[in-house]
């Protein structure tokens, strides 16, 4: 399972815009916070490990009654609050609306908000990002193709001018979509793979292995902007409603003598509260 390169280039002109890539478009209304049950809260703590330091981050998200995410707020590990996310949903349809995007910083507090744009087939075609008085930041344009899937997106500034495009190939046989990255003049930047979905459906039988009985990955790999891969390596613990309150996430290093070597490389725990 490799995934979906993000529009990196893209990324510094907007600090909100959160369908800048076709794969985030793609998953936009997915909903993967939870799989089984009607979450009300859950708060998280992630733990990042690397070989100079460790980092770890509070999350508190607050779901609905139809069991969308209505606001996350983001904390350091004392307690001081960095950021809040609000969303407006459409809970008939299953929708994310917009966002609303609040962060303190040392010198105040910032604010944005991401509007979403769709068909009448309710197909996300566009994303538009603004300040909180209304002036423009940057505007995402997307096209879909017959299954209401993104086949290309397009990043414009405020006055219109576009920055760079993505494409998307999917290959549903397979399950998989190809995404790339062009410049402005056409030159490609970079290429990527993906699931197109994440359900026991859609895993193949040579997929079969990477994933446990509760359809979470046990293995996958990234790919790195040079080409390199990473490997990785999952385990959980679940509640008894079946959804999981912890996950380790260990980096594989293949040794020249066959042996491979396991180190931790991320630790979520979370305490979800059930309605």
């Amino acid at each position: 399972m490799t995934k979906s390169i993000v529009l990196l280039f893209l990324l510094s002109v907007s600090t909100i815009c959160y369908s800048q890539s076709l794969y985030t478009a793609l998953h936009m209304n997915d909903g993967k916070e939870y799989k089984f049950g009607r979450p009300k809260q859950i708060i998280e703590e992630n733990t990042f490990y690397s070989s100079s330091h460790t980092e770890t981050a509070k999350n508190i998200k607050v779901f609905d009654a139809a069991g969308m995410l209505l606001t996350e707020e983001r904390y350091t590990p004392d307690g001081i609050l960095t950021a809040k996310l609000t969303y407006v949903n459409d809970t008939t349809r299953h929708l994310k609306l917009s966002r609303i995007f609040e962060r303190w910083l040392k010198y105040g507090r910032g604010k944005e908000i991401a509007t979403n744009q769709y068909d009448e087939h309710g197909f996300l075609i566009g994303t538009i990002d603004s300040t909180a008085h209304g002036k423009i930041i940057d505007v995402v344009k997307i096209v879909n193709n017959g299954k209401g899937d993104p086949i290309e997106l397009v990043l414009f500034d405020a006055n219109n001018n576009p920055f760079g495009k993505e494409t998307a190939e999917y290959n549903y046989d397979k399950n998989t979509v190809v995404t790339s990255v062009f410049k402005n003049d056409g030159t490609k930047l970079s290429s990527d793979t993906a699931k197109i979905r994440f359900t026991p459906a859609t895993i193949s039988e040579e997929d079969k292995s990477n994933y446990n009985q509760y359809n979470d990955a046990i293995s996958y790999s990234t790919k790195n902007l040079n080409g390199s891969v990473n490997l990785y390596e999952c385990e959980y613990r679940y509640d008894k409603t079946g959804n999981w309150i912890e996950q380790k996430t260990y980096i594989i290093t293949l040794k020249s003598n066959g042996k491979k070597e396991r180190q931790l490389n991320k630790l979520f725990k979370r305490e979800i509260i059930y309605r």
